[in-house]
């Protein structure tokens, strides 16, 4: 990704910028006391353009602490199904700059397949050489709008039961794409279980207070890109039902002090959010 990075700015040029952000994200909430996630190679792989980047965002402090939480809720959600289920490999589809084979406690035996562009595997791989992962780490370029290039994908992971991990990615991905993954996942590949973010259009506007908060990243999703309602019905047309949620309403609990203390003590206002909203990270299986 050395070639992403001609110079130091806060602009997303490209889809693949966007893992400099989250990294940068990863980076500034392992530095906090309190921090709901610990990344000790996030500064390194966000970099001074990562940081750029995510300086630039309006309600930075927002995307902060939003990618925080789903970071950790995917880590819990992945920790509690590998423990749960015989999963014998996970295909982390648009890992992006991801660390999780490095920092968490995986099995030496879980086959991990990190899929992404070449460039961004690439990159990672200059920064991480000197790293050793925990799980039997491997790496496939593939462009997801390919069918030939996604066949190839489950083709690689094999017949053993597998986990998808999409954190981040359907938001980007054009409609026939969601919906081909969703197809072929459940028919076409050993995937047994898929762990997706989903944010609704309605949470989106409640805690933006009215304001488009997908602005700066318009211009890298597809034209056709679903919102999340839409993906989430997507998935469930094709047999993927929530077997275990994470809700970014109920369950962020643990959010509230920190944001008391960044208020001077004050109690937190109260959000209307929609009643029985999706937002969250769910873990699909099919007929559930």
């Amino acid at each position: 990704m050395v070639s992403l990075m001609p110079e130091i700015n806060g602009k997303i040029a490209r889809i693949c910028d966007t893992a400099l952000m989250v990294a940068a994200c990863r980076a500034h909430e392992s530095e906090l006391e309190d921090a709901f996630v610990h990344d000790p190679f996030a500064t390194r792989l966000a970099g001074e353009r990562g940081v750029a980047i995510l300086r630039a965002l309006p309600h930075s402090n927002v995307v902060r602490l939003g990618l925080a939480v789903r970071t950790r809720f995917v880590d819990e959600l992945l920790l509690d199904a590998l423990a749960t289920y015989p999963i014998a490999t996970v295909l982390s589809v648009g890992c992006g700059l991801d660390t999780r084979p490095w920092r968490l406690d995986l099995s030496p035996d879980l086959r991990w397949i990190e899929i992404d562009f070449a460039d961004v595997l690439d990159y990672k791989d200059r920064l991480m050489s000197g790293e050793r992962s925990r799980c039997r780490r491997e790496r496939l370029t593939v462009d997801l709008n390919n069918a030939a290039q996604r066949r190839a994908m489950y083709e690689t992971a094999g017949s053993p039961s597998a986990l998808m991990i999409t954190e981040g990615l359907l938001l980007y991905l054009p409609a026939a794409t969601v919906d081909a993954l969703a197809a072929e996942a459940s028919t076409h590949s050993a995937v047994a279980h898929w762990i997706s973010d989903i944010t609704t259009t309605a949470f989106s506007k409640v805690l933006g207070a009215g304001a488009d908060t997908m602005q700066p990243i318009r211009h890298v999703q597809a034209s056709d890109a679903l919102k999340g309602e839409q993906i989430l019905e997507v998935l469930q047309r094709h047999g993927w039902a929530t077997s275990a949620m994470r809700s970014y309403i109920s369950d962020v609990g643990f959010v509230l002090e920190r944001v008391r203390r960044a208020m001077g003590g004050a109690a937190p206002p109260q959000v209307p959010y929609p009643p029985n909203d999706p937002t969250g990270v769910h873990v699909f299986a099919q007929g559930q």
